[in-house]
């Protein structure tokens, strides 16, 4: 199979304004028709006060796309918004990444999945290409190297939208790819995952103290070699799976030592081992290497740094 792009297509990211969505709408703006849909709605308790700080910064990034506001969850709307743009290629990114932290279980559910089931019923008739965002939490518990081709066993609510989501998207589509991802971090996260909060601790140098699992395995991709890959996935002439991923699970600690090398300073934080998440290891990328030519380009040191140097110079996160 080939991968082809033409700057005439028309793409429709759903999702558009999130934390991965914009990097994605950056990359593509200049030379593809890109019109983004988004609720906007804020899901965590980050700390308000940088809140507008990541906002703007993400406007940046998806400044020159079209933009809609609304809800995935509601048909009209979206047959709207696909009737009216009627691109070539849809990406699906709208989700609710989070396990507990306040949000309903129904309303993770009700994205989740009517959310891609809407998506796929006012595509029906177009029949655009469609790129599904899954994660690695579809699979369920793994503590070792796993592919493509492994059974999917969620075993949180985020992992059964997502698994549905997949069956969903291969039973309904012609012409589609699903990619599930891993821990991915980088500047303009709002949801107070654990790269973001280490790193954002480091650069403010508040010197509040934290703790971190030994026990969690993570595979860590920084957001501009996933946006690279999604991209990929969308020209790839061909339906299928990609685990677009840093390929190497590591503790917890490697990713603190990183962000204490790049920053100088030393974290006040204790390990501790707590098995009281899903089990997550290795997501192979051998296909996306392989079939797509894709691999990552940072690693996770000059991750971490350029991370940091967008905090400090464009989101204006400084101690």
């Amino acid at each position: 199979m080939s991968n082809t792009a033409n700057k005439k297509n028309k793409i429709a990211i759903l999702g558009g304004h999130g934390f991965i969505g914009s990097w994605l709408v950056n990359l593509l703006k200049s030379d593809y028709d890109v019109a983004i849909f988004d609720l906007k709605k804020q899901l965590s308790n980050y700390n308000p006060s940088r809140v507008r700080k990541v906002l703007n910064f993400r406007k940046e990034l998806s400044n020159g796309s079209r933009q809609y506001n609304g809800d995935v969850r509601d048909l009209k709307q979206v047959k709207e918004f696909i009737n009216k743009e009627r691109p070539q290629i849809i990406v699906c990114l709208s989700s609710v990444p989070l396990e507990g932290g306040g949000v309903s279980k129904s309303y993770q559910l009700s994205t989740e999945v009517m959310g891609i089931s809407n998506i796929l019923e006012a595509n029906e008739t177009l029949g655009a290409r469609v790129v599904y965002m899954s994660s690695l939490f579809a699979i369920g518990h793994f503590d070792h190297a796993t592919t493509e081709s492994v059974p999917l066993e969620p075993r949180t609510n985020y992992g059964i939208g997502k698994a549905t989501g997949e069956h969903l998207v291969k039973s309904y589509s012609n012409n589609y790819a699903i990619i599930r991802t891993t821990s991915v971090y980088g500047p303009g996260d709002i949801n107070n995952r654990v790269p973001q909060v280490i790193i954002e601790g480091a650069i403010l140098g508040n010197g509040e103290k934290f703790w971190i699992n030994k026990a969690a395995l993570l595979d860590f991709i920084y957001v501009k070699d996933l946006v690279r890959g999604i991209k990929d996935v969308m020209f790839y002439n061909g339906n299928g799976v990609f685990n677009i991923s840093g390929g190497r699970a590591i503790p917890l600690t490697d990713f603190v030592n990183a962000v204490e090398a790049s920053t100088g300073k030393k974290l006040n934080y204790e390990v501790r081992s707590v098995e009281d998440r899903t089990r997550r290891g290795t997501l192979v990328n051998d296909k996306a290497r392989l079939v797509l030519n894709w691999e990552p380009q940072f690693d996770l040191m000059s991750g971490v740094k350029e991370t940091i140097s967008i905090y400090k110079e464009k989101i204006k996160i400084k101690n």
